[in-house]
C-alpha cells in the first residue's frame, strides 16, 4: 500500500539556479524545516563527500535523532533529482513505513522556474496505511511546502 503526497511552487529565478539551490547538501537544513511532528533535518552529507551526484549516498541527520540513508537513482541538471530513502527511520514512522522516495520535477514557466515534489510512502500494513493517511500525511504535505517556501525565499532574496 502507497500514500503520495505532492508540493509545488513557482520561483522567480532560473531553473539551473534553482535546481542547484535545492540540491546542496548544505542547504538542506535551511529548507526541511520540518512541521509539527514531521522532524526538522539538521545536517546532510554524501558518503563519498562529493557533489551529489546519480548513484550518490546521503546521510540526512533529522531533529527526530534519525539519520536516514538516501540513495540518488536520478539526477539530471536542471529537471529532476529522484531519491529513495533505504534506512534509518525512527518510530514512529518505522512502525508504518517500509520504504519512502522522493522525486523533483523542475520546468521553466514563463521564465520562472516551477517545481512539483511528489512522495510515496510504502505503508508496513493497512492499519499503517489507514493511521497514516488520517494522522501524518496532511503533516507531511505541509513541511513539503514549508521547504519549498524557503527555497522560493532564499532562490528570490
Amino acid at each position: 500500500m502507497q500514500i503520495q503526497t505532492t508540493a509545488q511552487i513557482i520561483i522567480n529565478g532560473k531553473i539551473e539556479d534553482v535546481f542547484d539551490s535545492s540540491i546542496e547538501s548544505q542547504n538542506l537544513p535551511k529548507f526541511f524545516t520540518g512541521y509539527k511532528s514531521i522532524p526538522a533535518i539538521i545536517h546532510a552529507k554524501t558518503t563519498d563527500g562529493l557533489p551529489l551526484h546519480q548513484g550518490s549516498m546521503r546521510i540526512v541527520k533529522n531533529s527526530d535523532s534519525s539519520e536516514i540513508e538516501e540513495i540518488i537513482i536520478n539526477l539530471q541538471r536542471p529537471t529532476i533529482q529522484e531519491y529513495e530513502l533505504m534506512r534509518g527511520f525512527q518510530p514512529p514512522f518505522s512502525w508504518l513505513v517500509s520504504s519512502a522516495s522522493g522525486k523533483w520535477l523542475y520546468s521553466n514557466v514563463n521564465s520562472e522556474t516551477q517545481i512539483i515534489w511528489q512522495f510515496e510512502f510504502k505503508m508496513k500494513n493497512y492499519l499503517a496505511y489507514l493511521f497514516f493517511n488520517v494522522a501524518i500525511k496532511k503533516m507531511f504535505q505541509q513541511a513539503q511546502m514549508i521547504c519549498l517556501e524557503n527555497l522560493k525565499a532564499f532562490v528570490e532574496q
